[in-house]
This record gives structure tokens, C-alpha cells and sequence, in this order.
């Protein structure tokens, strides 16, 4: 089985938190954390096969939508303590929001490879 390395790089700018995850081996696991009726990071960009953890640390319910080209889907309501996980098998641009609380708001990228690194990461 190969090993799981995976390269984060944490981007701030702007009041924007990017996460870029690059890397050699299994699929990466990339947890966003709801706080404060906000979601982060704000943007990711992952590759397809990648898993999203979603992690309520807010001591309120959410319930995410997702938004992609032709698709929409939600995820059942998050409690303080609870985790929701989203497999991303296909490429493409994805809008993620609270039911609840519109203003949480981020993006999700899902590429075939990360720009600059070796195709076939898996």
C-alpha cells in the first residue's frame, strides 16, 4: 500500500483562507471546520478522489448545501460535536453554504491534478 503524503499550504489574504492540497499517495482528508457561522478554509483545492470532513465546533446546528454544474445535495444537520465526510470523485467547481446561516460560505475545486505537481498522484 503506498504511504500518504500530502503537502497543505495555507494561503491568507484578503480576510480569504485558500488550502491547497498537492501530493504523492492515497487520497488526502481535508477537515473544514464550521466556527462562528463561518466555515474554514474558505476555498480548497483538492483532487478528485479526496475526502472533505466537515467538523461543527460551533455551538449551533448547520446544515450544508453543495451546489455543483446540474447538481445540488445537502448534508443532514450537523450538531456541535458532529461530522459530516463528502467524497469528491468528479472534477469540477462547488459552492458549499449553511441552510442556516447564509453568510457561511466557501468553495471547493476539485481538480484531475494539482497544477505543478506530477500527474497521477494516485
Amino acid at each position: 500500500m503506498p504511504s500518504h503524503k500530502a503537502f497543505f499550504a495555507l494561503v491568507m489574504a484578503a480576510g480569504m483562507t485558500t488550502v491547497f492540497v498537492a501530493g504523492q499517495g492515497q487520497a488526502a482528508t481535508i477537515v473544514v471546520i464550521e466556527k462562528d457561522r463561518a466555515l474554514a478554509p474558505t476555498h480548497l483545492q483538492i483532487v478528485q478522489g479526496d475526502t472533505v470532513v466537515f467538523r461543527n465546533e460551533d455551538g449551533m446546528p448547520h446544515r450544508l448545501t453543495l451546489r455543483a454544474a446540474g447538481r445540488t445535495w445537502s448534508l443532514d444537520i450537523q450538531r456541535q460535536g458532529q461530522e459530516r465526510t463528502q467524497d469528491f470523485a468528479e472534477a469540477g467547481h462547488i459552492d458549499v453554504m449553511c441552510d442556516f446561516h447564509p453568510q457561511m460560505t466557501m468553495t471547493i475545486d476539485v481538480v484531475k491534478d494539482i497544477p505543478g505537481q506530477a500527474p497521477g498522484r494516485y
